[in-house]
């Protein structure tokens, strides 16, 4: 077993960014279950599409709610170390 920790803290940013993401489309659905409503050209199939959607929506908070979290965490996991890398580069170096 290796002692190595290795980590791409930018691939964990990343990934905080593709969740926000994710997070805005969760926020987004009923305004987009509308457009597609909408589009599909059939009165009953377009509002169950809606009633679906707004019948999701205490689901759909505290799914954004908990992507949110995981989001902030990885962002949160990358900087700290970035940071912890560079103040222990500094202190190898005597800075």
């Amino acid at each position: 077993m290796s002692g190595d920790l290795k980590l791409d803290t930018g691939e964990l940013r990343e990934t905080g960014s593709a969740l926000r993401v994710i997070a805005t489309e969760f926020e987004n659905a009923n305004a987009n279950s509308d457009t597609a409503a909408d589009a599909v050209g059939h009165s009953r199939l377009a509002d169950r599409v809606r009633e679906f959607a707004h019948n999701w929506d205490d689901t759909r908070g505290d799914m954004v709610e908990g992507i949110g979290v995981l989001a902030d965490s990885a962002t949160g996991v990358g900087e700290a170390f970035e940071e912890i890398e560079t103040e222990l580069v500094a202190a190898l170096k005597g800075e």
